[in-house]
């Protein structure tokens, strides 16, 4: 396998120990008569052929612990045993997979999650294959969810695609990622990276990242990335592709007629996840005519072995989407029963049958193969090498409990937190604001309705949290006697604000219309907000439209915010949104207002227009104050931010930290980290400065008085260590004598002592400059090739090119007294500036 693992746990290793270690673990009828050198090659060799379907099976147990029968009934009814660990012992199951129906305490603890994994990993090595299990979910955020507050909840994917930021997509992968290890899970079933092109779509809408291939593939990516980095595979789905379906695939059978050069823009995601590594691909149980007229891909050797393998070049895991999807059984002409199925999807190219919906089927169905030569004993083989060579590469082989303690440190906390609060904010995206309608003015009465029993009451409590005044008013699909009542009811406030959902059923759709007119017709003005698919948009014109792309609390407060001013729309339209009719295009991709518009509302076609930056990083290339000459975003408000000339250019730009990590950026224009490395330990100070005078800032840590100096940005040990000062003090990095090496200032209360070495000892220099209450910056304000200081109160700058103390040289304006604020040399020119860094 070429797969890439990035920052897969230790253990991981492919040497011939490792892997003879691997084989020890195995019971020892696996084992006793190896005929390969390679060691996974001797278990698969040894393995019977029921050990090899069980590897392949990957299904659901019933039960809150290893032993828990208190699901019993279910689990006879499918398995003819009583406890999750009887499951996995009598099929020697290569992964369970967690829903909130068959493991319900995983739901809202997540202590009980890594506990039920600890617990069947442990059965699996001592009862089972002996091989440790891939533990999966379905986490894609959104309205796909397996497990709930207090595992972090984030807004989903069409809200992450109005950002159009693929820094937030890595941070959601992240998060995605780190919180799903800490309970025991090893594979994410997510991202979907489908094309969502058909408005109508039942099953995929909000799941999707967007319309645009570029935008799905860079957020899928990123996505990917984030999760894999903290060592939970991803599984980019559905392959070739979901989102040109009118047909949901868990009721009936999607098929597509599109052409081949359609069929290249839905595969655009996946070409960019295979490049970038992604451990998996699922399958979609889609007929896709261009490829396969008969088949769907699940059970297509055309999609599976000739696209995917042979043309993609895909070498890593494929797996079913859930076996049990009707979509399988209602192939024209072709009945299937469970047996069936699980054969072709072997035959297609499958490695894992996810869900099999009759697993004793599954095994004589796949066993009589074997036996008249309709799968092969090599094949079964083939797949189970790729998955023992991935729980050996991915570590999961090495190591696969968890410390149940460090759960609640990890799950849901305050940076994931914000994080999906972020995304909401970034994702907020306002349609039609006729008259000024919003922001509204704190006190104003709103009267929220519409669609959603918890919604309603969740975000009439954020608007509270606001400052407005609110009655809530939930009617989800009312009936006119409903309608007529909350007409009555909403008389006297001064806005409406209601939530309109796409339901199924076109009665439901209907009562929604009935009602978002009444409400308009009022005169109060309505404020329509679609918190599912944005495309409800074009039922109606009221005064204000925006979308929210989720119905989850981030989204909710983010929506508040917005509402009442303390956030301004930024967020662009990640698909089109045709007219009622379907005929014509009401408001294009990349659409989105923000309170800055000169108030021109949008008509059928707009032109996109990109969010306005309210959020990010501002710097400015002279001592003036006024205007920012550049402006983007870079990284997440959580990280650390350092100022540095990373490459030698004269050009100082932004890295971010996040923990012992760097995300190194050569270039003040936002965009992807150029480089990654790890140093220090995560409660490390860092200071940046060009420590040997080559030209090249790089780093040093403290921890407390002591300074680990390292020239490089490679990571390792530090070149150099020295003591100075106290660990109390404050500490600034500068070339205070202009010999192009940087050394230290340490600062206690307004007064400064410089040294001019990376030496310890006493000062070189010590004066007073400032009042103890100002924020210190260092910099070379005059260009002399020499660091002095400039003191900060509020958002005026008060700069002194000597080291001298007194009186400053310069008074300058620049920024918000709350910004986060920065030194560096933007331009090149040998003079330091500002920059300042505004967080939502």
């Amino acid at each position: 396998m070429s797969r890439k693992p990035v920052g897969a746990k230790a253990g991981a290793a492919t040497t011939l120990a490792a892997g003879l270690l691997l084989a020890a673990t195995v019971p020892a009828a696996a084992t006793s008569a190896p005929d390969s050198t390679g060691p996974i090659d001797q278990i698969v060799s040894n393995m019977t052929i029921d050990e090899l379907i069980g590897q392949m099976t990957w299904t659901y147990v019933y039960g809150n612990s290893a032993t828990d029968d208190s699901m019993a009934e279910e689990n006879q009814a499918r398995y003819g045993v009583d406890t999750p660990a009887e499951v996995v012992d009598k099929f020697d199951l290569g992964g369970v997979l967690y829903f909130a129906w068959s493991n319900p305490g995983i739901v809202n603890d997540p202590k009980v999650a890594a506990e039920l994994s600890n617990g069947l990993q442990q059965v699996s090595e001592t009862d089972g294959s002996g091989i440790p299990l891939a533990v999966t979910i379905d986490q894609e955020g959104g309205i796909v969810a397996r497990m709930a507050a207090p595992v972090t909840v984030l807004p989903g994917n069409m809200a992450l695609g109005a950002t159009w930021d693929a820094d937030l997509a890595y941070a959601q992968g992240a998060v995605l990622g780190a919180e799903m290890a800490a309970v025991g899970v090893n594979v994410d079933f997510a991202p979907v990276v489908d094309v969502n092109t058909n408005p109508a779509n039942p099953v995929i809408g909000v799941r999707s990242m967007g319309e645009d291939p570029a935008n799905v593939a860079a957020l899928g990516v990123a996505q990917i990335q984030g999760m894999q980095d903290q060592g939970v595979s991803a599984a980019a789905k559905h392959f070739p592709g979901h989102g040109d379906t009118a047909t949901d695939s868990h009721t009936g059978l999607p098929i597509v007629s599109y052409d081949r050069a359609t069929l290249d823009q839905h595969l655009v995601p996946f070409r960019q996840a295979i490049d970038a590594g992604v451990d998996m691909i699922m399958t979609a149980h889609v007929i896709v005519e261009a490829i396969d007229p008969d088949m769907p891909g699940t059970l297509s050797p055309a999609v599976l072995t000739d696209l995917l393998r042979d043309e993609l070049g895909f070498d890593g895991l494929i797996t079913t989407d859930a076996l049990d999807m009707d979509a399988l059984k209602k192939l024209p002409d072709n009945p299937l029963d469970d047996g069936d199925i699980a054969v072709l999807a072997i035959q297609a190219g499958s490695d894992i049958l996810l869900m099999s919906p009759d697993v004793p089927a599954t095994f004589e169905a796949v066993n009589a193969a074997v036996e008249s030569g309709d799968i092969t004993r090599e094949r079964l083989e083939e797949s189970v090498t790729r998955i023992l060579e991935w729980k050996e590469e991915s570590g999961v082989w090495a190591d696969p409990s968890v410390d149940v303690d460090a759960v609640e440190q990890i799950v849901g906390n305050d940076e994931h937190a914000a994080t999906a609060q972020e995304i909401a904010e970034r994702s907020v995206t306002l349609l039609r604001n006729e008259d000024d309608t919003l922001p509204l003015d704190a006190g104003s009465t709103v009267f929220v309705t519409g669609w959603g029993a918890t919604g309603v009451p969740n975000l009439a409590t954020a608007l509270t949290d606001h400052g407005a005044e609110v009655t809530a008013h939930p009617a989800a699909f009312p009936n006119q006697a409903q309608i007529d009542a909350a007409v009555a009811a909403a008389e006297g406030h001064d806005a409406i604000v209601v939530m309109t959902m796409t339901p199924t059923g076109a009665a439901n759709v209907t009562s929604q219309q009935n009602y978002l007119d009444a409400l308009i017709e009022t005169g109060i003005p309505v404020v329509q907000v679609p918190v599912r698919n944005p495309y409800d948009v074009a039922w109606a014109e009221p005064a204000a439209q925006i979308a929210t792309y989720g119905y989850q609390l981030p989204s909710l407060r983010a929506l508040a915010a917005a509402v009442m001013g303390d956030v301004n729309p930024s967020g662009a339209l990640p698909v089109n949104v045709p007219t009622a009719d379907g005929e014509g295009t009401l408001f294009e991709m990349g659409f989105g207002l923000s309170y800055e518009d000169d108030g021109e509302q949008p008509g059928p076609g707009p032109q996109p227009q990109p969010p306005a930056q309210q959020y990010g990083f501002f710097l400015t290339n002279s001592w003036s104050g006024g205007a920012a000459d550049h402006a983007f975003p870079y990284g997440r408000f959580t990280d650390e931010v350092l100022i540095g000339d990373w490459d030698g250019d004269g050009r100082d730009s932004i890295t971010v930290r996040r923990g012992a990590e760097f995300h190194v950026n050569n270039r003040p224009t936002g965009g992807p980290a150029e480089s990654t490395f790890v140093y220090g330990r995560p409660g490390d100070v860092v200071l940046v400065g060009d420590w040997d005078g080559n030209g090249t800032d790089t780093l040093a840590v403290r921890r407390g008085a002591e300074y680990h100096v390292k020239n490089s940005l490679v990571g390792g040990p530090a070149d150099q260590v020295v003591v100075y000062g106290r660990a109390g003090d404050q500490v600034l990095v500068g070339d205070w004598d202009g010999s192009g090496k940087d050394t230290f200032a340490v600062r206690r209360g307004a007064e400064i002592h410089v040294t001019n070495t990376l030496r310890a000892g006493a000062a070189d220099q010590a004066f007073v400059y400032g009042r103890p209450g100002d924020q210190l910056l260092a910099g070379d304000w005059d260009g002399d090739g020499k660091d002095t200081f400039a003191v900060r109160r509020g958002h005026v700058y008060h700069v002194s090119d000597a080291l001298s103390g007194g009186p400053a040289e310069k008074v300058v304006a620049f920024g918000r007294a709350g910004d986060e604020v920065f030194v560096g040399d933007w331009d090149g020119n040998g003079t330091d500036t500002l920059g300042v860094r505004r967080a939502p």
